[in-house]
């Protein structure tokens, strides 16, 4: 069933896992990240978290999130997802934890929450390549800092 209005996307943050306090129910987000660094490609990244507010929607609502690398759009993962307010003033959180995540090549990666197949909120992940750093050999003399 359609949303009269879609909601409002309030946040959209991807980090490596989410505690939440069992007597206040306050989330804390530990370990926020845009980038994913790997040494060979195909990557897969073991674990992340993504975490997804919205507000101004009344009810039940299926959404998607999605992920897909923005250079040829091949796809990463497709999640469907169900979040529920009471009022349009309240807002609604959502918990994803992703699991073996395989990136086939470096790019710009984009997470999309989509309501009713509407985009209502996107966010980038860079995965870059691991290049091997070489250390200069050093002067007789100079300080290694």
């Amino acid at each position: 069933m359609p949303l009269h209005e879609l909601p409002i996307g309030l946040a959209l943050l991807i980090c490596d896992t989410l505690i939440e306090d069992a007597r206040t129910k306050k989330r804390s987000l530990i370990g926020l990240f845009s980038q994913i660094t790997a040494k060979r490609f195909p990557y897969v990244h073991p674990a992340m978290t993504v975490f997804i507010s919205m507000i101004g929607a009344k009810g039940g609502f299926n959404c998607t999130l999605t992920c897909e690398r923005e250079d040829d759009g091949e796809s990463v993962i497709s999640v469907p997802c169900n979040m529920e307010t009471g009022s349009p003033r309240d807002v609604a959180d959502l918990v994803v934890s992703l699991r073996s995540m395989r990136f086939t090549k470096p790019g710009r990666y984009m997470f999309r929450v989509l309501v009713d197949g509407v985009p209502v909120m996107m966010r980038p992940l860079n995965v870059v390549e691991r290049l091997n750093s070489t250390i200069e050999p050093q002067e007789p003399g100079e300080n290694a800092y």
